[in-house]
């Protein structure tokens, strides 16, 4: 991975390689960094991805994985701690060969070719706690 600073602005740009995983990259870097949070976007190829679709009735992922080589359309989310860890929340979109788009909640995604990652650090922490409405662990100022 190679990594590009812009401290004037809170932004970095990391640029993956092929075969490394998104999500891997991600944590490792938040955790060299000691981010207290931050938002990503995301652009380049996959070799594949796990996504997940949140099922409000069974409040659970039901997970998916495509083994194809898919063109990173947009991944976008952030970074913020759950229970002290650090934990990222990205979504995403994916073209396939015939054109046809796919997404979700992103569990994995091993780079194909490249990956090209903006990512805008926060000052403050960002924390998410578990919402007894939803089932999910939303965003909180706690």
């Amino acid at each position: 991975m190679k990594h590009f600073s812009d401290a004037a602005s809170d932004t970095h740009l990391l640029v993956l390689r092929k075969g490394e995983e998104i999500m891997q990259q991600l944590s490792a870097f938040a955790t060299e960094q000691r981010l207290p949070g931050a938002w990503v976007d995301i652009v380049g190829g996959a070799a594949g991805a796990t996504l997940g679709y949140f099922d409000p009735t069974a409040r659970e992922y039901r997970w998916r994985t495509y083994d194809e080589p898919l063109e990173i359309t947009g991944l976008h989310g952030n970074l913020a701690y759950v229970d002290g860890a650090a934990t990222w929340h990205v979504h995403g979109t994916f073209a396939r060969s015939d054109y046809s788009v796919i997404g979700g909640h992103v569990k994995e995604c091993p780079i194909g070719l490249t990956g090209e990652i903006l990512l805008t650090t926060r000052r403050d922490r960002l924390t998410r706690v578990f919402d007894d409405e939803t089932g999910l662990k939303l965003l909180s100022e706690a």
